[in-house]
């Protein structure tokens, strides 16, 4: 599937998906007390990536729950097995929050989000709620295995998608003339890798 425009096929090899999860351990340390809940759809690459592959070579336990939007369910199974860290959207961790009881999301300690822009009412409402969960928010596409960028725990900066990958080549253009985008102007962002 794709979320930038119809669904399509995107044939990624291992390498590209192991590369991609490389990059993002480069980024993100998971510690061997954490425990990851997995609610995204394994039919999507970044939901096969990071709640299936990422776990598996990390070595971190994984609890599972097959409905994203069920955030009660989600947040009552996060305080059942003392989930440390959570991949989703904004939509998906908005939902967990307005529907979460008062320790709930005691043990959460890190939320990484893509696919949509992260607001700041939700950052606003973790740090009421839940001070101590660093939201991390990146960018990325099926094409690129899928993450191409993310926010790094000690250079976290809220509201941006972070820096591109490691492994991935970068370049900003000018949409309409295709030469370097200046750095105060925007640009399209295009990138190649592993």
């Amino acid at each position: 599937s794709g979320s930038e425009s119809r669904p399509k096929a995107v044939p990624l090899t291992h390498e590209n998906i192991l590369r991609n999860l490389r990059d993002v351990l480069s980024r993100v340390r998971m510690h061997p007390t954490d425990i990851l809940l997995g609610m995204l759809p394994p039919f999507h690459s970044y939901g096969m990536s990071t709640n299936v592959v990422l776990p598996l070579c990390a070595g971190l336990p994984c609890v599972y729950y097959p409905n994203p939007t069920q955030g009660r369910a989600l947040a009552k199974t996060a305080a059942a097995y003392g989930a440390t860290v959570i991949l989703a959207t904004p939509t998906f961790l908005a939902s967990i929050l307005r529907s979460a009881g008062p320790n709930d999301l005691r043990t959460l300690r890190l939320a990484i989000t893509g696919a949509e822009k992260c607001p700041d009412s939700l950052y606003a409402a973790f740090q009421r709620h839940w001070p101590s969960v660093t939201i991390l928010e990146g960018y990325g596409i099926t094409e690129c295995s899928p993450i191409v960028s993310l926010n790094d725990e000690t250079d976290n900066r809220p509201g941006t998608i972070g820096k591109v990958l490691p492994s991935l080549e970068w370049a900003r253009k000018d949409p309409e003339s295709d030469a370097p985008a200046p750095p105060d102007r925007p640009g399209l962002l295009l990138v190649r890798g592993p």
